[in-house]
């Protein structure tokens, strides 16, 4: 790369300050010459250029940031052809951006010779236009990874994804770790019906860069303590050859069950299963026989359960729906969608998680949600009062391997303070309490 020029350059620079003097191999601390350190961003040495520094302003596009910097509008069509490249993967720019052009010192007209747009807090986009032909290339900043623990509780009036964040302060990290949790107990614990006074611990990798966490690695182990019950989840590698990864609890039995607690992430339950509930649109006294949860338009909407699509229809009141055999005993159904996954159709086969479509309000509705039905034996139930069987534990062979690797993590988790928060006013306020 060009930029090693650079590189090479300083390093014969500060050598010659090095070597040279009177040749007094003790020479004092005054003949000494400290040469300030090159300022090196991108993996590009500043020093060696002019540095303008601009932001991406709304409604505008690459003609934008480059015609102001020399870049004939030909040139800025290929880049733009280049950038859109499914391995650079950069089809516009972003309101907000703030991006580096990089000219050759004392050029008042301060051509580009580079272009820098970070595309996210690892990756950032280099426009080259230094030779006969443009380069566009995708790169990434060093990042590192190292181990972190957290816990927290569940407060009143509060949810999951708030106890995180009072840690974790930032939103992608916070979603991050939310889905991961929601995830991996999703078949034990209904995230809508939380307590005050529910715990969690995770043991899990941090990744930065440049000092700044940015996402979640690997995730060791969990701990979720629900109404005095306790969970555990661990990872583990069942098949090194082919990968096979997945959460187990402290017996051996992987955490994923058939089904689900709820067909959408991050929202709330607006409308529990009853015999008798008032209908908002009706405005009569009827059963409900399924589950509300409210979500914004536009929500992914997950298949619960694997199965066969026996329907993706328009049913009056039910608008948009969808309706899943699981196998001769379950079927499940999802009401009010605003549209249909892509291939969602009579006879689709689906996997559990899948989405099946997106948060609505056709049919009999007053507002954006998913109605959630579920059906035993014909019959439609309260999926939420539904004891399902647990999963089968791992093969013999494998158990006492297990439980010997899992022995250290469970010590750690089980020796993890709790972080509690008190509320004071509006504002909780952390303190460290032991178990």
């Amino acid at each position: 790369m060009k930029q090693l020029f650079y590189f090479s350059f300083f390093a014969a620079l500060i050598s010659l300050f090095a070597c040279g003097g009177n040749g007094n191999e003790q020479g004092s601390e005054k003949d000494s010459v400290h040469v300030k350190p090159p300022t090196i961003e991108y993996g590009f040495v500043l020093d060696s250029f002019q540095v303008i520094r601009d932001t991406v302003q709304p409604d505008w596009t690459m003609s934008h940031m480059l015609t102001p910097y020399g870049v004939s509008q030909a040139n800025i069509n290929l880049a733009a052809d280049l950038a859109a490249d499914s391995i650079v993967g950069l089809r516009y720019v972003k309101e907000g951006t703030p991006f580096i052009i990089l000219a050759a010192i004392g050029d008042t007209s301060k051509k580009a010779l580079y272009c820098i747009y970070p595309k996210n807090i690892v990756e950032f986009i280099v426009f080259d236009f230094t030779g006969d032909s443009i380069m566009v290339e995708r790169r990434e900043k060093e990042t590192s990874v190292k181990e972190q623990i957290l816990s927290g509780e569940i407060i009143k009036n509060s949810n999951l994804t708030f106890a995180l964040d009072q840690q974790l302060k930032d939103i992608n990290l916070t979603g991050e770790m939310s889905e991961f949790m929601s995830g991996v107990f999703a078949w034990t614990i209904d995230f809508f019906k939380l307590h005050p006074g529910d715990e969690f611990k995770v043991v899990y990798q941090e990744k930065s860069v440049e000092g700044r966490p940015y996402g979640v690695g690997e995730i060791k182990a969990a701990w979720f303590k629900h109404q005095d019950k306790e969970y555990f989840a661990f990872r583990y590698m069942v098949d090194s050859s082919a990968k096979s990864i997945g959460y187990f609890d402290t017996s051996g039995k992987e955490m994923k069950r058939p089904f689900l607690m709820s067909p959408v992430k991050f929202s709330r339950m607006s409308s529990g299963f009853s015999m008798k509930r008032f209908h908002p649109v009706q405005k009569r006294w009827k059963a409900h026989l399924g589950t509300d949860y409210a979500a914004p338009h536009g929500t992914p909407i997950l298949a619960t359960g694997e199965g066969t699509v026996i329907a993706a229809t328009y049913g009056g009141g039910n608008g948009n729906y969808v309706k899943i055999q699981h196998n001769e005993t379950y079927a499940t159904q999802y009401l009010h969608m605003s549209g249909f996954a892509p291939g969602i159709k009579k006879g689709t086969h689906v996997m559990q998680g899948e989405v099946i479509g997106y948060v609505g309000s056709t049919g009999l509705a007053t507002g954006p949600h998913v109605c959630y039905r579920f059906w035993k034996n014909g019959e439609q139930i309260d999926h939420r009062a539904e004891k399902f069987p647990e999963s089968v534990p791992m093969v013999d062979s494998l158990l006492p391997h297990y439980l010997e690797f899992i022995k250290p993590i469970k010590e750690q988790l089980d020796s993890m303070p709790i972080t509690k928060y008190i509320i004071t006013g509006d504002e909780p306020v952390e303190e460290k309490l032991p178990q």
